[in-house]
C-alpha cells in the first residue's frame, strides 16, 4: 500500500503549479481555494483506495425474488462526483486548458489604468 499524502502535501504541489503555470508566487486570496482542492484530493485518494480494494466493480446480488442480479459499486457515482469536482476547482485555480492564460494572469483588483483616457479626464476633474 502507498503512502497518502496529506492536505498540507496536496497544497504545497498546487501552489507549485500554481507558480509554474503563471510564472509567479501564488496569490494570497487563492489559499482557501487551494485547499479546498488539497482537501478533495484527499479524500478521491481514500475512495480510489476503497474502491481498488473491493477489487470488484460489479458484484452479483440476489434480487427478492431469487434471481441473481449485478451491482456497481455504490462508490462510483460518488467517485465520478468527487473527480467533476476536483476539474472544477483546477479551473477555479486555473490549473487546466479550459483557463486561458489571460484569466490567469488579469488582474482584478480595482484601480485606475495610467493610460485609459476616461481615466485620466475623471481623475483630472476630481482635483
Amino acid at each position: 500500500m502507498t503512502k497518502t499524502k496529506t492536505v498540507h502535501a496536496y497544497e504545497l504541489e498546487l501552489r507549485r503549479l500554481i507558480k509554474e503555470r503563471t510564472g509567479a508566487e501564488c496569490e494570497v486570496w487563492l489559499y482557501p481555494q487551494i485547499n479546498a482542492t488539497a482537501m478533495n484530493r484527499v479524500l478521491l485518494d481514500k475512495m480510489q483506495q476503497e474502491i481498488a480494494d473491493t477489487k470488484r466493480l460489479v458484484m452479483p446480488t440476489t434480487g427478492v425474488n431469487g434471481q441473481t442480479k449485478y451491482d456497481v459499486s455504490p462508490l462510483l457515482p460518488h467517485y465520478d462526483k468527487l473527480q467533476r469536482t476536483l476539474l472544477m476547482q483546477y479551473e477555479a485555480i486555473g490549473l487546466n486548458y479550459t483557463v486561458t492564460p489571460s484569466k490567469v494572469k488579469e488582474d482584478t483588483r480595482r484601480g485606475i489604468d495610467e493610460a485609459d483616457p476616461m481615466a485620466q479626464y475623471y481623475t483630472s476633474t476630481r482635483k
